[in-house]
C-alpha cells in the first residue's frame, strides 16, 4: 500500500508539473490611458485545454499577477475568475515596455517535490523601452523577439535569477499544438524556427535538488517552470 500510495503522488507530480502550466494572455500592443485586458489560464495549451478555475488544484486560484512599468514601479493587477481564467485589467499611463508577472508556488507538495509556477507577458505601447523580463521572476524567458516576422530563427534565452541558464528543458508549442522539444546550451539560448505565424508558448523548466518543509510538509527537490507567450507575423 505504501508503495501504491508513492507511485500514485509521483504519477500526480509528474501530470501537474509536466502537462499543465500558467500563462498569460494579452495583447502584445497597448494604448496609453485605455484600459488592457489580461487574461490567466492554468492547463495544457498544446491540447488547447483551458481549466475551470473552479477547478483549479491545490491553491491556484491564488495566484498574484503584477505589472512593472517601463520606470520600474510594480503594480498588482487585481483579478477575478471568469469561467476558464482569472481576468483583470491595466492602464498604461506613458509609453514604452510593460511587463507582466506571475510567481506561484504550489502549497500542495507532490511526490516530495515542491512546484513553483512562474509566467511572463509582454505589452508595449507606443515606442519600446527595454525589457524587464529577465529580472521580473526567478525564472525567465526572453525572446529574440516579442514578434518575430517571417519564419526564420527565433533565439529564446533562459535566465535564472539574471544569469543565463544552460541544461534547461524548452518546449514550444506552436498554435496548431505541435511541441518542439529543446534544452538551452551554455549561453542559456535555445533556438526554434517557427513553420506558421501565430502565438506560440514557450515553457522552460529545471529541477532542482533542494530539501525542506513547506506547509508543515517535507520536499526533496523543487521544480521550476516558466511560460512565456511569442507572437510570430508573417
Amino acid at each position: 500500500m505504501k508503495k501504491l500510495t508513492l507511485s500514485i503522488a509521483l504519477l500526480l507530480c509528474a501530470f501537474f508539473a509536466s502537462a499543465h502550466a500558467v500563462w498569460i494572455e494579452t495583447a502584445l500592443k497597448g494604448t496609453k490611458n485605455k484600459a488592457q485586458d489580461v487574461r490567466v489560464f492554468l492547463g495544457e495549451y498544446a491540447a488547447n485545454e483551458r481549466d475551470s478555475v473552479s477547478n483549479w488544484f491545490s491553491n491556484m486560484k491564488d495566484v498574484k499577477l503584477f505589472v512593472t512599468t517601463p520606470a520600474g514601479a510594480r503594480e498588482e493587477i487585481s483579478l477575478k475568475a471568469d469561467g476558464r481564467s482569472l481576468a483583470g485589467q491595466f492602464t498604461p499611463a506613458t509609453e514604452g515596455t510593460y511587463t507582466l508577472a506571475i510567481s506561484h508556488t504550489v502549497e500542495t507538495i507532490y511526490g516530495e517535490t515542491k512546484i513553483e509556477y512562474y509566467a511572463t507577458a509582454t505589452v508595449v505601447v507606443g515606442k519600446e523601452s527595454p525589457s524587464q523580463l529577465s529580472a521580473s521572476t526567478l525564472l525567465s524567458v526572453v525572446p529574440g523577439a516579442e514578434e518575430p516576422k517571417g519564419f526564420g530563427n527565433v533565439p529564446l534565452t533562459i535566465y535564472k535569477g539574471k544569469a543565463p541558464l544552460a541544461d534547461a528543458k524548452v518546449e514550444v508549442i506552436s498554435p496548431d499544438g505541435w511541441v518542439k522539444e529543446l534544452k538551452s546550451g551554455q549561453n542559456g539560448v535555445a533556438n526554434f524556427t517557427p513553420l506558421q505565424a501565430g502565438q506560440y508558448l514557450v515553457e522552460a523548466s529545471y529541477n532542482e535538488k533542494s530539501e525542506g518543509t513547506h506547509h508543515d510538509k517535507p520536499y526533496k527537490s523543487v521544480v521550476h517552470i516558466v511560460t512565456h507567450n511569442v507572437n510570430v507575423k508573417k
